[in-house]
């Protein structure tokens, strides 16, 4: 497990937790503490893109996570295989998810590579320590 520290200000620091799908029945324990999930998709990666909406599915039915905010980050963006944001949002039926989630669900389009929206991941992820 990947555990990284960024700083939100001078006196707090958002302490991320990557926990891939392996870990997938540890899920719960990781989320009973957390202000919100960063949930992130390879958009290029067609195989992996259903078994990943119903893990997604999952975690939004916990009850730890209930009513806190949720992004979902589409990486790869760039890649000349990407997944067309159609049938995205038709896999992870993502009106359905705002719907469940209270409009607490934000979708952001990425490129870890070129660094494309990272910003505004950071910035989504800082305005949720503001509400904590």
């Amino acid at each position: 497990m990947d555990i990284n520290t960024f700083p939100i200000d001078k006196n707090r620091n958002m302490v991320c937790k990557e926990v891939g799908g392996a870990m997938m029945p540890l899920w719960p324990m990781y989320l009973k503490d957390c202000a919100g999930i960063v949930y992130v998709v390879d958009a290029s990666d067609s195989f992996q893109l259903g078994a990943s909406a119903a893990a997604l599915r999952h975690i939004l039915s916990l009850p730890a996570i209930r009513g806190k905010p949720v992004l979902l980050v589409l990486n790869k963006s760039d890649a000349p295989c990407l997944v067309s944001m159609e049938d995205l949002e038709a896999t992870f039926d993502i009106d359905s998810l705002r719907e469940e989630t209270g409009d607490t669900m934000v979708v952001i389009k990425t490129s870890a590579l070129s660094g494309e929206n990272i910003a505004k991941v950071l910035g989504w992820m800082k305005s949720i320590y503001r509400l904590v």
